[in-house]
């Protein structure tokens, strides 16, 4: 049956000839499959359909991105789903009279034309990735090369999607190289920088100004007690906004010979982002690079793929790493549809409540914030997160009523009523005390990780409780953007979805 899906799903292609077949069977000889699937990495395979990797041979295309076995780990080449690094065009030799398929993996032609998962059974056994070992261990045998780290944040939600361990991890083994090896290129500058790339910058608000976001984004980067960034570029994967400054960044720091890794968390943007280069070199040419594959699913990336045309210099190189888990992150609790709820897909608006003590707002069904005490008899609350998240303001006392009524259903995400609610680990609360020091701005933010944040307008100290589920990091910092709404919201239910045009013409 599997088999069958595919083949309808995957239009003019079809599967390979069997043995009663010998001069198709020749025919396909003469073409191989590339050994990895340039969408997301994976080791393709054609005799499982339920395990990862399945693709359908296509009829007579020729593919224009691989990926393939590295040399210099063997534990690449002990499992067909083992994750790996490319060889370099030079690597692979010239590989005369070996035309490759342009075939992807079922997974990835599903997420590209369905936006969902082919099959359950094969994502259970997708392979994981140690990013500090592997690519760590790359960068480390790289002699004579610079290795620029591109960083991928999202604009909205910079702290839980800072790799701060993964990145630690790598640039710290890029130091202890140095000092041993005196590791340095011919103009003496170090050999390992890290650029930040602030994507989805176009969904934050025009007014907070990109001098005073990109210094609010140093100054939360070096909190994290991690090496000083060469550079911090907000750029926009839709918009294309700050792409040809950062790719003439990374051209600059790699020099003549160099390789640029782009990492980041899952959900991040990092294939969008690189998705977005390729547009910008090509200034909308048709280019021989396949996209890589793009989805609201963790994990879309699944091996390191090497990229060709970003960077003029022959001999410098981009790859692309898989996303890195963050477990702290709501989106590993959520569903593919959940997810797309959560992810900010239009420019944020705040919605500011004025919230008096012994109340809360609830966020959805996935997290609610309660006022304990204050200086005053209330304080605002404004929330910055997908307009998609339907918010409640009311009294906390009758709050989990409220939730035992209406989660999955008037309070969405989740989405699927009670029964999918229940599914989900109970609440946990959070005591935070928060120190403001406004009440016409926010000064302190209340972030709930891969979910959005609550910016707090008070003076003095007041104490809030944060109920999410168990695993979800809940995090205090400087405000990012201190604005109220223009119009307060009132108490019961809102969000704060576009209404739709009426587009009937009046009869006159």
């Amino acid at each position: 049956m599997a088999g069958k899906r595919m083949e309808h799903a995957a239009k003019g292609r079809t599967h390979a000839p069997n043995a009663a077949e010998p001069a198709a069977a020749a025919a396909w000889s003469e073409r191989k499959a590339p050994e990895r699937c340039p969408g997301c990495g994976v080791k393709l395979q054609d005799r499982k359909p339920d395990m990862p990797g399945y693709f359908v041979r296509p009829k007579d295309k020729t593919a224009d991105a691989t990926v393939v076995e590295d040399e210099f780990d063997s534990n690449f080449q002990s499992s067909a789903a083992t994750a790996t690094v490319t060889k370099t065009d030079e690597e692979r030799g010239s590989g005369e009279g070996d035309e490759e398929l342009d075939v992807v993996c079922a997974r990835c032609y599903s997420l590209q034309h369905y936006g969902r998962i082919k099959s359950l059974a094969a994502e259970s056994e997708l392979p994981g990735f140690d990013l500090e070992r592997i690519i760590g261990n790359r960068i480390a045998r790289e002699k004579g090369r610079r290795a620029v780290i591109c960083c991928v944040v999202d604009a909205a939600d910079f702290d839980a999607s800072l790799p701060t361990e993964s990145l630690r991890g790598l640039l710290v083994s890029a130091k202890v190289l140095e000092e041993r090896e005196n590791r340095l290129t011919r103009e003496g500058r170090s050999a390992t920088h890290v650029v930040l790339a602030v994507t989805k910058s176009d969904l934050l608000p025009k007014q907070c100004g990109l001098k005073r976001l990109e210094g609010w984004y140093r100054r939360r980067y070096k909190s994290q007690d991690l090496p000083p960034v060469s550079a911090v570029y907000l750029v926009s994967a839709q918009t294309g906004m700050g792409m040809q400054m950062l790719l003439e960044g990374l051209e600059e720091l790699c020099g003549k010979l160099g390789d640029v890794w782009v990492i980041g968390a899952q959900n991040a943007g990092k294939s969008s982002l690189i998705n977005a280069m390729h547009r910008c070199v090509s200034d909308g040419a048709i280019t021989k690079q396949r996209a890589l594959t793009e989805a609201a699913i963790p994990g879309t990336t699944i091996g390191v793929v090497q990229l060709s045309g970003i960077l003029p210099t022959a001999r410098c190189r981009v790859f692309d790493t898989p996303g890195v888990l963050h477990t702290h992150q709501i989106t590993t609790l959520l569903s593919a549809a959940e997810v797309r709820m959560i992810l900010p897909r239009r420019a944020l608006k705040p919605r500011t409540f004025r919230c008096e003590v012994g109340g809360c707002i609830s966020l959805g069904a996935s997290a609610r914030v309660e006022v304990v005490s204050a200086p005053s008899s209330t304080i605002y609350l404004t929330f910055w997160g997908s307009d998609e998240i339907v918010c409640h303001m009311g009294k906390a006392a009758t709050a989990p009523e409220l939730w035992n009524k209406h989660a999955g259903t008037s309070l969405q995400p989740p989405a699927g009523g009670k029964e999918r609610f229940g599914k989900l680990p109970e609440l946990e609360v959070t005591e935070i005390d928060v120190v403001g020091n406004s009440w016409r701005e926010s000064s302190v933010d209340v972030c709930i990780a891969g979910f959005g944040w609550v910016g707090v307008g008070v003076t003095r100290e007041c104490k809030l409780r944060v109920w999410t589920f168990p695993s979800v990091e809940v995090s205090t910092r400087e405000a990012m953007i201190p604005d109220f709404a223009k119009q307060f919201e009132t108490p019961g239910f809102t969000k704060s979805l576009p209404q739709k045009k009426n587009n009937k013409k009046t009869k006159h």
